[in-house]
């Protein structure tokens, strides 16, 4: 039975996905699936991609083995900040801008060649270390539950994504990560409870006397304050900028439904993280031992949880590796077609031709990802750090500086990324071999984003910006969204009225998701005494 109801989910994934091809009439339909997007769906595919191998596998093993502190509550809660940060600062005024992918930002902002291929080039990098995470998880999922090769599993999962990715384009992924949604839930809201039940709330409170340290910051194995700092930090700086979460916000209909999303989605992400991470630490009181610790929600799964809820269980696992492996995989295709060929060799490709190279670009991608991902390199949490710290250290001060700062010149832009990047990988290459040693509390990370922001804003003072970089500066400052989106209801009968509507409907559900909120966090921490 679980192999079933697993199998029948993920078909259904499938089968969907295939079927929204037929609403690709264009390449804005590919590309922001016409920004048609619901709060519910724009909710359903922010939430998926937030949660993926890393939360589920990776950071689970950490919270089994070490506690669920150590990440829970300044990782997560960095994400969250993160997320808020992606999807109501960076996210609303990109679409105010009429951005379909994260690059048009910097083609239009800088209109230099040098400032988009960097960019480019540290997207594509991050974005394939992102979505080389979820083939392992996905393979090391399924290897659990069926007799075939590591290699198999990957190349099998690869067709499979391509369905989502090249055929229905963002259609395929808004819709099913929305799907996927609905299965995550299931393990956060009925199995990770049933789990923290079984092994109760005492019984959870006394690992710390088997591991001390496990309800601490530093968990059971001590780490010190500055690598808890660095995580809290990556999450906020990596999701602040990551396309993945930033462009969730394109498809949207107008500003009402990202603001809504900014309430419910990023309330949702973190309450399903945190039940999550809590399950892991009641799996250290259920069957202590479990090798590797990224098993940890697989066997709570698999041995403590009935067949049908076992199948429900993996199924949203393998979703939320799905939703998010899908993004990145359609994403780095848009990255390589609109970004890269039209925008350099072909600006005036037809509409029919951008899709077609839409999807031609994205199995070139998902070949380059599976063959990495068989070859399983590392650590599924220590790839996503190293991936996710790219856009932390290179993209975010180059972005936000953009967006706020006058002087902010190409120069500048390219100094940034090119000495915030560099830094963070020779200095982590440099400690990882023993040839430097870092001072207490401070990490790779820090100093990179630093040396970044140094670069950015001596040159900034250095070197003046351009007549275009100046008046794409002005434009950018008269562009909002909530004004495109006033125009538009105001433009209709009975507009103002909706208006109005719509704005109190906003502060209602802001004021019902933090009473809820208040009460889920209150509640755990009583009953864990934290």
């Amino acid at each position: 039975m679980t192999l079933w109801i697993f199998g029948l989910v993920l078909t259904a994934y499938v089968v969907v996905a295939a079927s929204l091809a037929r609403f690709i009439k264009n390449k804005d339909d590919f590309y922001v699936m016409g920004q048609q997007g619901s709060t519910l769906l724009i909710v359903g595919t922010l939430a998926a991609t937030f949660l993926s191998a890393v939360t589920l596998m990776g950071i689970a093993g950490i919270s089994y083995s070490e506690g669920p502190l150590v990440i829970g509550a300044l990782g997560s809660f960095g994400a969250w900040v993160g997320t808020l940060i992606a999807v109501v600062f960076i996210g609303r005024k990109l679409k105010a801008m009429g951005c379909r992918t994260m690059m048009d930002f910097f083609d239009n902002r800088f209109d230099n060649k040098w400032v988009s291929v960097v960019a480019l080039i540290l997207m594509v990098i991050g974005l394939l270390g992102y979505g080389i995470i979820q083939l392992i998880g996905a393979g090391l999922v399924l290897a659990e539950i069926i007799d075939i090769p590591f290699p198999v599993i990957i190349v099998a999962f690869t067709l499979a994504l391509l369905v989502f990715c090249s055929l229905s384009g963002m259609y395929g992924v808004v819709y099913t990560d929305t799907m996927m949604f609905f299965t995550m839930l299931a393990i956060a809201f009925v199995i990770a409870p049933m789990l923290i039940d079984d092994a109760g709330f005492e019984a959870m409170r006394g690992l710390s006397e088997k591991l001390p340290g496990f309800w601490t910051l530093g968990g059971a194995n001590d780490r010190p304050l500055g690598w808890s700092i660095s995580q809290f930090l990556v999450w906020i700086l990596f999701f602040a900028c990551t396309p993945a979460l930033v462009s969730r916000v394109f498809p949207a209909k107008n500003d009402f439904v990202i603001l809504k999303v900014a309430v419910i989605g990023v309330f949702f992400a973190p309450a399903m993280q945190l039940l999550v991470f809590l399950a892991a630490g009641a799996m250290q009181v259920l069957e202590p031992g479990i090798e590797p610790a990224d098993r940890a929600m697989v066997v709570g799964f698999m041995e403590h949880t009935n067949p049908a809820l076992a199948g429900v269980g993996l199924a949203g696992l393998m979703a939320s590796i799905m939703s998010t492996a899908s993004t990145l995989f359609v994403l780095t295709g848009f990255a390589l077609a609109r970004d890269l060929y039209e925008k350099l060799f072909d600006r005036q490709v037809s509409e029919r031709r951008g899709v077609m190279l839409g999807r031609i670009s994205q199995a070139l991608v998902a070949i380059i990802v599976c063959v990495v991902a068989i070859s399983r390199p590392a650590g599924i949490y220590w790839i996503s750090i190293y991936a996710g710290a790219i856009f932390a250290v290179a993209w975010l001060p180059t972005i936000v500086a953009a967006l706020q700062w006058r002087r902010m010149s190409a120069r500048a832009a390219l100094a940034c990324m090119l000495v915030g990047s560099i830094s963070f990988i020779v200095i982590g290459e440099l400690q990882r071999h023993d040839w430097i040693t870092l001072p207490a509390h401070i990490d790779n990370l820090m100093i990179a984003i630093v040396l970044g922001t140094l670069a950015l804003v001596v040159v900034g003072l250095t070197c003046s910006p351009s007549e275009h970089e100046v008046a794409s500066f002005e434009a950018l400052r008269a562009q909002r969204l909530s004004d495109s989106t006033m125009r538009d209801f105001l433009a209709r009968e009975g507009g103002a009225r909706q208006l109005v509507r719509e704005y109190r409907r906003v502060w209602g559900i802001m004021l019902l998701f933090v009473l809820i909120a208040l009460a889920l966090w209150g509640y755990l921490f009583v009953k864990l005494g934290l």
